[in-house]
């Protein structure tokens, strides 16, 4: 059985992972057809957004979830709540504000990975 502690563990992993680029962390994280839609309504799958990570184009200086917030499935699990960044992104540095909705499931390996990503920009303050 999961918990809401273990579905936050697994947030907390790709986070660390983003901050440090780390694309073999995030390959065991992120699922073979995970689809990532970027704040910016860009959508990448698992390949796409693994090479901007690893290849420098998009970079994450600074990486805050707040709110998190938990939704227990049967063998899945949704986490919303809103995101404080600093990126670069191809070499230009930009905050990024946004509310966001992740899907985690459980696979076939009995391993948990990331399926589904969905950001929402918010308002400048």
């Amino acid at each position: 059985m999961f918990s809401e502690a273990f579905i936050l563990a697994l947030e907390e992993r790709r986070r660390q992972a983003l901050l440090a680029a780390d694309g073999v962390s995030l390959l065991n994280l992120l699922a073979d057809d995970l689809v990532y839609v970027h704040s910016t309504g860009v959508c990448d799958r698992r390949d796409s957004y693994l090479a901007k990570i690893t290849g420098g184009s998009l970079k994450y200086l600074e990486l805050n979830l707040q709110d998190l917030q938990v939704q227990l499935l049967q063998q899945a699990a949704v986490v919303r709540g809103r995101m404080a960044a600093v990126i670069s992104k191809d070499g230009q540095p930009k905050r990024v504000s946004s509310c966001f909705m992740t899907v985690w499931s459980l696979g076939t390996d009995g391993a948990w990975r990331l399926c589904a990503h969905q950001g929402t920009p918010l308002p400048a303050a």
